[in-house]
């Protein structure tokens, strides 16, 4: 008999099920979609007050070395020169043919020495990728050792000063600093993945997850804090057009074809930066539309987007948006039909839906 792998499980899979939660099979990790409190209370707890989201699945890579940024120059798309300690920035892996092998945070520690944070399924793969193209550095991955929390919310900063004694209300975006945070040594990252301006990611020994779990449920609780699971996480994001790899970002798609030519300096030397040039030069030939519906049903991944009677491209993620109150998807259709104003319709359940191109984001929060 042929036994299927048992899928990884975070530090809290058990907190999870006895907090009642849904779980699911995520990049090969069982992970939380809901609890009982449901997705869209999850969503406006976090939009309104606070969510707390177990990201333990997620990848750290430790990057260091006389080598470090040289190689990671060659590496990733963005130009990382000029960085200050603590500084984050968003790029891209990608190969030689221009398409992504994942997206990263690179956030500079210290000289020649670089945190990187990875996607779940990629995670191997992009340490392969990475390793191989090293010279006079060396790679450590950090998951067997490190859990990962992120507090997401307005109410994220007053949590906080009920754990921690430094202040971290004046860390700046893209930005980490070391604390101690309900007792426990942590790297603290004014970063995340919902798109509201006050949230962290917390990087912490994996020892003391259910300790920092719990303590930061418990000073939550007066403020409206909710654990959050992956529902809520991808209704947050799409709202705010973050993309998710294996939908807007994939071994097929370009980050030009992503709209993510800012995460990328195509004036330095990277791997598949060639590729990338030529398709700027001759024309990017599909873009990631942002379509709003007339009615409340979504399209979802990989449903048909027409323009008239022409098929120009497919759905890559959709929802319905819990803050904007109305359908959304991201879409990748053919350039000609993704201008601000453009009808299309999506094809869901062999029926054609109405939509409109908008411009991006479908919603963007107060700025802190």
């Amino acid at each position: 008999m042929e036994y299927l792998p048992v899928a990884h499980r975070t530090a809290l899979y058990d907190t999870h099920m006895a907090l009642g939660a849904k779980v699911i099979d995520f990049g090969g990790w069982d992970m939380p979609v809901d609890y009982p409190t449901h997705i869209i209370l999850e969503h406006n707890a976090t939009r309104q007050a606070a969510g707390l989201f177990d990201t333990g699945h997620m990848g750290e890579l430790l990057i260091e070395g006389a080598g470090a940024l040289e190689s990671l120059q060659r590496i990733v798309s963005r130009d990382l020169a000029g960085m200050e300690d603590g500084q984050g920035r968003y790029t891209l892996l990608t190969n030689e043919r221009g398409t992504v092998i994942d997206d990263l945070i690179v956030f500079k520690q210290a000289e020649n020495k670089y945190y990187i944070v990875t996607n779940a399924g990629t995670r191997e793969g992009d340490a392969a990728q990475i390793k191989a193209n090293l010279k006079n550095a060396t790679l450590t991955d950090l998951l067997p050792e490190t859990h990962k929390l992120d507090l997401q919310g307005p109410k994220t900063f007053e949590i906080l000063s009920k754990l921690c004694a430094k202040p971290l209300n004046k860390l700046k975006r893209f930005r980490m600093t070391t604390a101690d945070v309900a007792g426990i040594p942590s790297i603290v990252s004014k970063s995340g993945y919902t798109g509201e301006t006050n949230g962290v990611e917390l990087f912490f020994p994996k020892k003391d997850a259910l300790k920092m779990w719990n303590a930061i449920m418990d000073a939550g609780k007066p403020f409206g804090l909710l654990p959050c699971g992956l529902g809520a996480r991808d209704t947050l994001r799409l709202e705010c057009c973050l993309p998710l790899y294996g939908h807007e970002l994939s071994l097929d798609i370009t980050p030009l074809e992503a709209g993510l030519d800012w995460a990328m300096s195509l004036e330095k030397e990277f791997i598949g930066v060639a590729a990338l040039r030529k398709q700027k030069a001759d024309g990017v030939p599909r873009a990631l539309a942002a379509l709003k519906f007339s009615g409340r049903q979504p399209a979802r991944a990989d449903h048909a987007v027409f323009a008239g009677d022409k098929k120009v491209g497919i759905v890559t993620s959709g929802t319905f948006g819990p803050t904007v109150g109305y359908a959304i998807a991201l879409a990748l259709v053919e350039t000609s039909a993704a201008g601000v104003g453009t009808a299309l319709q999506a094809e869901v359940r062999g029926n054609r839906i109405d939509a409109v191109v908008v411009g991006k984001p479908f919603y963007k929060p107060v700025k802190s």
